[in-house]
């Protein structure tokens, strides 16, 4: 009996599910896009830092220093949801390994939000930006058999 195997192939903007057999890419199971990714950065934050009310004497109020760059949480947050696509990927389908092509920032966001449980399936990473291939195309990037 063959392997059930999940192939995740993202970049900021857009992220790709695919299950596959040992041999070949056989279905595309989701296709995620990142509408933030394109938007201008006025567009992804306010004009002003967000404020706060501080703990000191007489209630006074602190701005909130933004040290994550608009774009980044965007990323960030489409990180978080890949990874929970590819937690229902896992249950769904029932996957015992999963090979991630990715673009190298959003490999390490997405290894940080995946949970334990699909870490221990990944068999391979690949850091490439792949996602606007063919799946014939993508395979070539990956191992034979996988």
């Amino acid at each position: 009996m063959s392997s059930v195997i999940g192939v995740v192939v993202c970049n900021h903007s857009q992220a790709r599910l695919f299950k596959a057999n040992q041999m070949s890419i056989v279905s595309e199971i989701a296709d995620q896009v990142n509408p933030q990714a394109h938007m201008p950065d006025q567009d992804l934050a306010t004009d002003e830092p967000g404020k706060y009310r501080g703990g000191g004497l007489g209630g006074q109020h602190h701005s909130e220093d933004p040290r994550t760059a608009p774009r980044d949480k965007a990323a960030a947050n489409f990180a978080r949801d890949i990874a929970a696509a590819v937690e229902s990927m896992v249950t769904m389908h029932r996957l015992e390994k999963l090979y991630i092509v990715a673009e190298p920032a959003m490999l390490g966001l997405l290894r940080a939000e995946l949970s334990d449980r699909c870490r221990k399936l990944v068999a391979d990473e690949i850091t490439k930006d792949v996602v606007g291939r063919t799946p014939d195309q993508i395979r070539d990037y990956l191992p034979t058999p996988l």
